[in-house]
């Protein structure tokens, strides 16, 4: 790696230089990798290796040839061997485990040198040469830590360099700032919306709670003065409370509607009552009559139609008596269900008023937690957001590149290139606290792993 300084923040500030570094990237991404051979083994490396035996079997002789000799002609066939073809990770000890084989060395080495470890062990075992193909299907990917907006793991190619990895990591926070802005703007607006659903949900509940005990809204509204205090509490509480007054004297209303029925049902059902006992007087007033009129036809001292027309009067007079009896019955049943009716009212009004209360409780308690939630990480959000006084911070980089003896901690420029399984970590410094780098890659710290 070549000599570099740290990257200063002011230096890649545009948009623009961010797009020509992931143009770069496509583009390096396009280009074919180098030649196989040359690719040197890392450990998390996925292979393909495909053995091919060779072997010689005695050509059968041609009938129309003599043989010149004893000499037999041999022909040289080669099969694939599939019990030992196959998919291949490098552990992380740095070899590759093979059936048949065991371990055979591959992290640090080429794939060339490690095809030629795997047909000496061919040899070995079965005396018989063999052709070896070894192709990296997947390499280890690089992970980026530290001040950018995107922090993760991605997908390696040949080449990589550290400025591209920055890349494809979003960039860096300083250059994000007015995005790292904008996404605390939101979540501040979130946090204003839930603050404002759980100021609803709250007032609502001092309603319901105040039209449940028969109290002013006022003695319920602690949650909403806790939320926005006394003076930002008083307007909602007197509009609400003009509401509720307003509730209460529709249900007062119609209340009153319920009551007024019964009471008209009681004073017909009175009525009634009186016009029986008047027609039970004068039933019996007849009945004494018609058993006169009866007694004098016996005696043969009335006629038959006298004592008829009597008879007829009484008859008719126990008629109308039945019909007032049905019409008091039917007063008396109206008036049960009327009183029925206003009972039924007022528990349907306590049970929804239960209910809404219930479900409002349930809500309000859901938008309170949303809205902590929501306020912790806006105020996080802007406690962590870059600030203008660290624009004019320095950008320094540093890999953790593990092998198989050691893990080491390495300073790096931006044009450094990246291997398999490097974490990145990008760290934004004041001017003043970031000491230059000497060299473009220095090691830190060995066999200890990251400080």
């Amino acid at each position: 790696m070549g000599l570099h300084r740290p990257f200063d923040g002011r230096r890649a500030g545009s948009r623009g230089s961010w797009l020509l570094l992931i143009a770069g990237l496509l583009a390096l991404l396009a280009a074919p990798a180098r030649a196989a051979g040359d690719t040197v083994l890392r450990a998390g490396d996925r292979l393909k290796v495909m053995i091919f035996e060779t072997m010689e079997v005695p050509e059968p002789p041609e009938v129309d040839k003599p043989r010149s000799g004893d000499a037999t002609a041999v022909m040289q066939t080669v099969y694939p061997r599939v019990d030992l073809s196959g998919e291949y990770g490098v552990e992380p000890g740095g070899s590759v485990v093979l059936p048949l084989f065991g371990g055979i060395e591959a992290a640090g080495r080429t794939t060339a040198a490690f095809r030629a470890d795997l047909g000496d062990a061919f040899d070995r075992m079965f005396h018989r040469r063999c052709n070896i193909t070894v192709s990296i299907l997947q390499r280890a990917p690089v992970y980026v830590v530290g001040a950018v907006r995107n922090p993760g793991s991605f997908a390696y190619v040949p080449g990589l360099m550290v400025l591209q990895a920055v890349a494809l990591a979003g960039g860096d926070n300083q250059n994000g700032l007015p995005a790292q802005a904008i996404e605390a703007s939101r979540e501040q607006e979130r946090r204003d919306v839930a603050r404002d659903r759980l100021k609803q949900l709250l007032l609502r509940k001092a309603a319901l709670v105040a039209e449940r005990d028969g109290a002013p809204v006022a003695k319920a509204a602690d949650g909403l003065r806790q939320l926005v205090g006394a003076d930002g509490s008083a307007s909602l509480i007197a509009g609400e409370q003009r509401m509720a007054q307003l509730r209460l004297q529709n249900l007062a209303s119609a209340r009153a509607t319920r009551e007024r029925a019964i009471t008209a049902t009681q004073d017909e059902i009175e009525l009634l009552k009186q016009r029986m006992a008047n027609f039970d007087a004068q039933i019996r007033v007849r009945g004494e009559r018609l058993k006169m009129m009866e007694a004098l036809f016996a005696r043969q001292v009335v006629e038959n139609e006298r004592v008829a027309d009597v008879r007829r009067d009484y008859v008719d007079m126990e008629g109308r008596r039945r019909d007032i009896e049905i019409s008091l019955l039917q007063a008396e049943q109206r008036l049960e269900t009327a009183r029925k009716a206003l009972v039924q009212a007022d528990l349907e009004r306590r049970l929804t008023l239960e209910r809404d209360l219930a479900t409002v409780e349930s809500e309000a308690d859901a938008a309170e937690r949303a809205y902590h939630a929501l306020a912790a990480t806006a105020t996080l959000m802007a406690r962590s957001s870059p600030t203008a006084g660290r624009e004019g911070g320095v950008l320094t980089f540093e890999i953790v590149r593990r092998t198989i003896e050691t893990t080491d901690t390495l300073r790096a420029g931006e044009l450094d290139a990246l291997e398999p399984g490097d974490v990145l970590r990008v760290r934004l410094s004041p001017p003043e606290t970031s000491r230059p780098a000497t060299a473009s890659v220095e090691k830190e710290a060995a066999l200890g792993g990251a400080p």
